[in-house]
Order: structure tokens, then C-alpha cells, then sequence
């Protein structure tokens, strides 16, 4: 009798605990990436068990475990069945993987692990142009921007879905547009949004991000999400104007750098325009353009004279930083020299224009 009762007393008390069980959503086992999940485990207890803690972990089968979450069941404040989600980060894969949910109690395996596949993408964003677009701007240009996606597969429907950013500025807020793009075929497409609500006699969504993510249903009724691909609806654009300046009038110049032994070069105003003459040698001169902190330099160009001939484009460089351009005299052949006579420096530069 005294054996027995001991026996009995030994029991561990997680024998009033039920094998967990494991889903997946939608009650399948394939899924396209990105997947996060999130996989729901089933505790069924007695009420007058003890409390225990339980270990959810998800692993690659053949690999290491890539997440872990602790549970603490306490059957005198939880009814049975508790339902646990189980998210992770978005699985990606370029090849079908294969992975496992598993729960562990003290590192003991309870229950049987479920696995699920991962597929690569069903759907993926690829691209949109103009990004950022402008329709807040009555002017018939950037009013759209062209949104470039993929498919791997057939897709009807394909949901073309748009969201505000959060309070983060992140995805995802809330939703703001939906669309249905129909039946696709396997194959690279585009949707055009006019940055509405709807689409057709929608409100203009106001000017900041937002991310579009598209829906995709195959043959099989699986279903693939794209990853959020971050839009920008402006209200200003960069406008752009040019500005010239006598070539005499460059701010500073380099110091000559020899090339060859004995090379050196010559700058200086010569009948109202700007000489550099080298010979087995290199400098630069510069023209600051006085532009404000939004406004920057596009490209830079230079109008020499009539005697261009003798400054080939072979020894002479053109370049230009935010605010500052520059042109650049590369002599270094020895014997020969290169006179470059310059008449004006000219620079396009743009600004935030608004609507």
C-alpha cells in the first residue's frame, strides 16, 4: 500500500495537462513568404493542476531554433482551453524551406511538433515611379505614380491595398485605399494610383507616406502578401534655373600639382576671360554660387572660347559639389602644354518649389 501511494504521489503534475495543440492560420501548412506567422497553441488543463511554464520555439527543420516564447499557464486564474498566439519575424525564403513549431516543457518535447513550408514570394513590389508624385500639383505631371509588381504565379484577385504610416511614421496605419487589380497572369505588372481614396471621385490623401502592399490568391487558394513598399505624396518639387558667371570671377584655385618633372601651371584673367595653361601639370579653379541651404547643383558646364582647340577634351575635367563647381586642367604630357581659355561658368541648380 505504501509503494502505491508513493507511486501515485510521484506523478508529475503535468499529467493533467493535454498534448498542446498547434495551428497555423487558415488551417493550412503552406505558406509564400514573407511569413510571420503567427502559429495559435492550444493548453487544455485541469483546474486544480499546478501552474507551469511552457516553451514555444520555431526552428528550421535540420537548423537551429530562430524564436522562443515563454508561457506561464496558471489553471487558478485561466480557463481551459488557453489559446497562445506564436508570431516571429517575417520568414523569406528563395527556395521552399521547411520549418517546425514545437513546445517544451523543463526541456522535455510535449506533444508532437507541426511543421509548415515557406515558398518565395507569391507577390513582390518592385518598384514606383515618380516616387515621391505629385497630385496635389494641377500641372498634368508626376499626378501618378506607377506601381511595378511581380508575380511568380497566377493571382485572382490581386488586392492592391494602401496604407497611412503610424504614429511612427512606419508601416502600417490605417488602410486608405483598396483595389481590386483582377485576375493576373505569372509576370511583372503595374497599377497606377492618383493618390486617392478611391479610385475614381476619391478625396486627394494628404501630402506624406504612405505603403502599398498588394494581395495575391493562387489556383490553390493560397495566399501571398507583398512586403510594404513606401510612397510619397508631395506638394512641393524640385524646380530647377541656371545661373552663369564671367569665368574671371572664380572664387579660388588649387595649387598646381606636377605631373611630370618640371611641370607647372599658369591661372589667370587674360582679355576679360579666365586662362589656365599647363604644361605636365594639373589644377582647378572654382566658383562659389552664393545658393541657399535647400538648393544644390545639378551639373555644371563651361563656355571657352574660340581658341578651344587647344584645350582638347582629352586634359580638361568639369565636376561639381553641392554649392561649388570646377574645372580641372590635366596636362601630363611632357613637352606638350594645354591652354584652356574659359569665358563664362554656368551651373543648373534646383530648389523646393511648392504647389
Amino acid at each position: 500500500m505504501a509503494l502505491a501511494f508513493g507511486l501515485l504521489t510521484a506523478l508529475p503534475a503535468s499529467a493533467a495537462y493535454e498534448d498542446p495543440v498547434i495551428a497555423f492560420p487558415d488551417a493550412t501548412s503552406v505558406f509564400y513568404s514573407p511569413f510571420s506567422g503567427p502559429a495559435t497553441v492550444t493548453f487544455t488543463f485541469d483546474t486544480d493542476t499546478n501552474d507551469a511554464t511552457f516553451e514555444l520555439r520555431l526552428r528550421r527543420v535540420g537548423g537551429k531554433t530562430i524564436r522562443t516564447k515563454e508561457v506561464f499557464i496558471d489553471p487558478d486564474t485561466m480557463a481551459s482551453p488557453r489559446e497562445v498566439t506564436f508570431p516571429w519575424p517575417a520568414l523569406s525564403v528563395g527556395s521552399a524551406k521547411t520549418y517546425q513549431v514545437a513546445v517544451y516543457r523543463g526541456g522535455n518535447l510535449q506533444g508532437s511538433p507541426e511543421s509548415f513550408q515557406v515558398l518565395p514570394p507569391l507577390v513582390s513590389i518592385t518598384g514606383a515611379k515618380p516616387n515621391p508624385f505629385l497630385p496635389w500639383i494641377d500641372d498634368d505631371i508626376k499626378d501618378e505614380t506607377r506601381i511595378s509588381y511581380a508575380l511568380e504565379a497566377p493571382s485572382d484577385p490581386t488586392i492592391v491595398r494602401v496604407f497611412a504610416a503610424d504614429s511612427h511614421g512606419k508601416c502600417c496605419g490605417p488602410l486608405v485605399f483598396e483595389q481590386d487589380d483582377g485576375s493576373q497572369p505569372a509576370g511583372v505588372h503595374q497599377y497606377e494610383w492618383n493618390g486617392r481614396t478611391q479610385e475614381s471621385g476619391g478625396s486627394l490623401l494628404p501630402k506624406g507616406d504612405y505603403f502599398v502592399k498588394i494581395r495575391a490568391e493562387d489556383a490553390s487558394s493560397l495566399v501571398g502578401v507583398s512586403k510594404p513598399f513606401k510612397v510619397a505624396i508631395a506638394r512641393t518639387y524640385r524646380a530647377v534655373k541656371t545661373k552663369t558667371k564671367p569665368a574671371r570671377d572664380y572664387h579660388h584655385r588649387s595649387a598646381a600639382t606636377p605631373i611630370v618633372i618640371g611641370g607647372d601651371c599658369l591661372v589667370g584673367v587674360d582679355a576679360g576671360n579666365l586662362r589656365i595653361l599647363c604644361q605636365g601639370a594639373r589644377v582647378s579653379a572654382f566658383w562659389r554660387w552664393g545658393l541657399g541651404p535647400s538648393q544644390r547643383i545639378e551639373r555644371a558646364s563651361f563656355v571657352l572660347d574660340t581658341q578651344a582647340g587647344s584645350c582638347p577634351k582629352s586634359i580638361r575635367r568639369s565636376g561639381h559639389t553641392k554649392h561649388e563647381s570646377s574645372f580641372t586642367v590635366h596636362e601630363d604630357l611632357a613637352g606638350a602644354s594645354g591652354d584652356c581659355r574659359i569665358v563664362t561658368a554656368k551651373i543648373t541648380y534646383s530648389y523646393q518649389q511648392a504647389s
